[in-house]
């Protein structure tokens, strides 16, 4: 049986099997890699070439009691990436991190009962970090518990209570239009001396 022979049977058998269309969710090939595992051999410290000395960004450590100790979560500016925060926790703290998921909080619509205008809330970025684990030095961050008896401050106390008392003032009706008695006094002399 020569090649050209060859060729044409082949081609008969492909054209008998009918043709079905793919499926997009079939295309992609799964990657060759094995799975990634939880050990601390797979960390490479990252290779931040941004030099920061006196950082205009503030990161806002979040406590979140459902996640697993492990886990942290941060809110960040819209501009921080994942590279960025990655870089940021192991040279500041010498946290390593092995993955960072980000998301963007959208924030709520409002409109104005008067004028009727719709505003959105400005957003903010919110990025969890897995940190890496079994490492020396690193373990598992478990929150301290909130504590119960929390003193305030005694100066913020009579502050807080001496501008409750000028708002309660202003909130009455009447005393919007009574005068301090050192203001009625000048008025009366002011007037005195008009009518003379």
């Amino acid at each position: 049986m020569n090649s050209a022979n060859a060729l044409i049977k082949s081609a008969a058998s492909v054209a008998a099997v009918p043709r079905v269309r793919p499926n997009p969710a079939r295309l992609r090939k799964p990657s060759p890699l094995p799975l990634r595992p939880l050990v601390p051999d797979r960390f490479r410290p990252p290779r931040g070439e941004k030099q920061v000395f006196l950082p205009n960004f503030i990161i806002t450590f979040l406590r979140t009691p459902t996640q697993p100790p492990h886990f942290a979560s941060f809110l960040t500016p819209l501009w921080f990436n994942k590279l960025d925060l990655k870089d940021y926790l192991y040279n500041v703290y010498g946290v390593q991190v092995l993955r960072v998921r980000s998301f963007v909080i959208q924030g709520k619509v409002t409109k104005d009962r008067y004028t009727a205008r719709v505003s959105r809330a400005s957003a903010k970025k919110k990025m969890t970090v897995e940190l890496v684990q079994g490492v020396e030095g690193q373990g598992p961050f478990i929150w301290p518990e909130e504590p119960k008896d929390i003193k305030p401050n005694e100066k913020m106390q009579i502050a807080q209570q001496k501008y409750l008392g000028t708002q309660r003032k202003r909130e009455q009706p009447d005393e919007k239009y009574k005068l301090d008695p050192e203001d009625a006094k000048s008025l009366k002399e002011r007037a005195t001396l008009l009518l003379q």
